[in-house]
């Protein structure tokens, strides 16, 4: 446990202590006063000496100035209040300047001796997360708080969400001054209107007002409950000069006791005194007037009887499951007690000891609960510690694509879900740990933010280089050009594989028009293709017949000029019949073969069958029927050529390597190859 905590607890010790020592205080003071009391002559008290033992008097009541003066903000200009009994109007300003709503509200809190002063109240009155809330959720949580909380029991509460709005609306400022600088703008002429700001200035403006108002008012009650008091104590003085019957006297006496009772609370800070000397003066009435010991001992057995009661109900506080309703009820226990009269002397140290024993226990259990929560708060805090260090570690810059990002956002939403899940802690170190989370938060998303705000460019620019080729699709879908449009065609549809992604929002709608021009297009072409398909079958059944009579021919190998001339004459007719459907293309492969076969029968010279049977193919590929076989032959010549001019360079290489005599068989052998 670190120094803050020991502090923490040691104070709260400290508080748990006095509280008993002044119970200790009271209890001892009504023995003495007694005590006292049976030492002296009857009436030998003056009025005189009976002041002195009042701790509260003329001369150390709190002036009016005084309390005028505490409760007037130092920031804010009010109205003068005048030093009368009534309460006085607390004015503020309509509206705050911006160094006024940065500030705490130092309006002076005032503390009646009936107030729940609570050492563990920071734990009972658990704040919200403050720091989870948006802008307007913690506008609208302020007016909440103003409208249905007693406006003493909310300053934690508006100090918090105070502290996280106008830091969100400072980073907005920032951000929009940042703008404004980089958009070539002069930070003199930069002004930016917030009207959240503007609103929450008037909340905390009434907040202000009513909390000025409310210990103004209380004040004013406080003193005139001290007052009523302490006249009460006078009248207590008189009692025991009276010239009276004894009847009389105790009515007055108990009338007085009853108004004691009914009058509210007084400061804070005169209570123990003034019920001292209200005990003392009580006291003093039972010892030294002369009653009747009956009317005594009767008041002494009620007071003994309800004494008991609040006793035992002190000790069955220890079976309360709830510390929070238990101690409450503590309090009322003792507010209670300090207003019953004495018992007799017998019984008053015994019940004091039962009294302060029972509350000591209970104070023993309520420390130890808080104790273990504040163990339990370390042990949270180690945990938050935890996620921070997940979130330092995090490597934002590895991030370079979509997939990356989206499995780090959802990586980081759980950090955050964990980090959220413990709550807030009431631990000193709390919301400094929320401010480095917060702003690690603040750093990935704008990272984030910046990524895809490179990646939303670069969908644009990808945008347009697809409407550029949906517009030239759109433009050639009608076209009749059919060889070269079918060329352009295919070359924008590979071209539109290349471009990356485009804005979603647009890429169905972009897409359906490309593809509905480029369909168009190649249903026209299929339905064009169709209709000279059927044409061209006439063509195929005569090749079909042509090329069963070239199979049938038998060239003469002795009259090799005839054969030459007739396969020449069958190659003219084989031209002479037109193209064939594309379907049906294999033909021309099984005519060239056929032909080779038969220039082969004849054994005419290789070189004059191969440019014969060369130009035939050749004629056949550039009759524009098929230009991908003639692309592939023109890639296979060049295949052939750079296998030879690779093979010539190594027999060239071999060459260098040889001293022997020109002669030499092997030597020869080279230059052949």
């Amino acid at each position: 446990m670190d120094s803050s905590q020991d502090d923490l607890k040691n104070k709260e010790e400290m508080k748990k202590d006095e509280e008993i020592q002044n119970l200790d205080s009271s209890q001892s003071t009504e023995d003495n006063a007694v005590n006292a009391a049976n030492d002296s002559t009857e009436k030998s008290t003056s009025k005189e000496e009976m002041a002195e033992n009042t701790s509260v008097t003329e001369e150390n009541k709190p002036k009016e100035t005084e309390v005028q003066e505490a409760i007037t903000p130092s920031s804010t200009v009010v109205e003068e209040i005048p030093a009368a009994p009534e309460a006085a109007e607390v004015t503020v300003s309509e509206a705050l300047t911006d160094e006024e709503l940065e500030k705490e509200d130092d309006t002076k809190e005032v503390h009646s001796d009936e107030d729940d002063h609570d050492e563990h109240e920071h734990h009972e009155l658990e704040l919200p997360d403050y720091a989870e809330y948006e802008k307007d959720a913690l506008i609208a949580e302020a007016e909440r708080l103003i409208k249905n909380e007693p406006i003493q029991k909310i300053k934690n509460h508006i100090e918090s969400l105070r502290k996280h709005l106008l830091k969100q609306l400072n980073e907005e400022r920032q951000a929009k001054l940042k703008e404004f600088i980089e958009g070539g703008g002069v930070e003199m002429d930069f002004e930016y209107i917030q009207p959240r700001r503007e609103k929450f200035r008037n909340i905390f403006s009434e907040y202000r007002t009513k909390r000025q108002k409310h210990y103004q008012a209380l004040q004013d009650e406080l003193e005139s409950n001290l007052k009523t008091k302490l006249e009460i104590i006078e009248h207590l003085k008189v009692l025991v000069t009276k010239d009276e019957s004894i009847g009389d006297t105790f009515k007055e006496f108990n009338a007085l006791q009853q108004e004691w009772r009914n009058t509210g609370p007084v400061p804070r800070n005169e209570s123990d005194g003034l019920w001292r000397t209200y005990h003392h003066h009580v006291e003093n009435f039972y010892e030294y007037i002369k009653i009747n010991k009956e009317l005594r001992d009767l008041d002494f057995k009620k007071n003994l009887e309800a004494k008991e009661a609040l006793i035992q109900r002190t000790e069955k506080l220890l079976e309360v499951q709830s510390i929070k309703d238990a101690f409450k009820q503590l309090q009322d226990i003792h507010k209670k007690w300090k207003n019953i009269g004495p018992v007799d002397r017998d019984h008053r140290e015994p019940m004091w000891e039962r009294f302060s024993q029972a509350t000591k226990n209970l104070h023993q259990k309520r420390e130890e609960y808080y104790a273990n929560l504040r163990e339990k708060s370390e042990e949270l805090l180690l945990e938050k510690k935890k996620y921070l260090e997940e979130l330092k570690n995090f490597d934002i810059k590895g991030l370079k694509n979509h997939r990356a990002w989206q499995d780090a956002i959802k990586a980081v939403d759980k950090i955050r879900e964990n980090f959220k899940g413990l709550g807030r802690l009431n631990h000193p170190e709390n919301d400094k740990i929320w401010d480095e989370f917060r702003n690690l938060l603040h750093e990935f998303n704008h990272a984030k933010n910046q990524f895809y705000k490179n990646i939303k460019k670069e969908h644009n620019e990808n945008l347009a280089k697809k409407m550029a080729l949906v517009e030239l699709a759109e433009k050639l879908k009608d076209s009749e050009d059919w060889s070269a449009t079918t060329n352009e065609m295919k070359r924008i549809q590979a071209q539109w594989k290349t471009i990356g992604h485009v804005p979603k929002s647009e890429s169905d709608k972009i897409w359906k028009r490309f593809r509905g021009a480029c369909n168009h297009f190649f249903d026209r072409l299929t339905e064009n293709n169709k209709s000279k398909d059927e044409e061209l079958m006439v063509n195929f059944t005569a090749k079909q017949a042509e090329l069963e009579k070239l199979k049938a021919y038998e060239p003469k190998k002795d009259d090799q000029k005839n054969s030459v001339k007739e396969l020449k004459a069958a190659i003219n007719t084989w031209k002479g019949l037109g193209r064939v459907p594309r379907s049906k293309a294999g033909i021309e492969t099984e005519f060239s073969k056929v032909l080779d076969e038969k220039f082969k029968a004849i054994d005419m010279d290789r070189k004059e069958s191969v440019r014969i049977r060369f130009e035939n193919k050749m004629e056949t590929m550039t009759d524009g029927q098929d230009d991908r076989a003639l692309a592939n032959e023109k890639h296979e010549i060049r295949r052939q050529i750079e296998e030879s001019q690779k093979e010539i360079d190594q027999l060239e290489t071999n060459l260098s390597f040889f001293s022997s005599s020109p002669n030499s068989p092997l030597l020869k052998d080279v230059h052949n190859n």
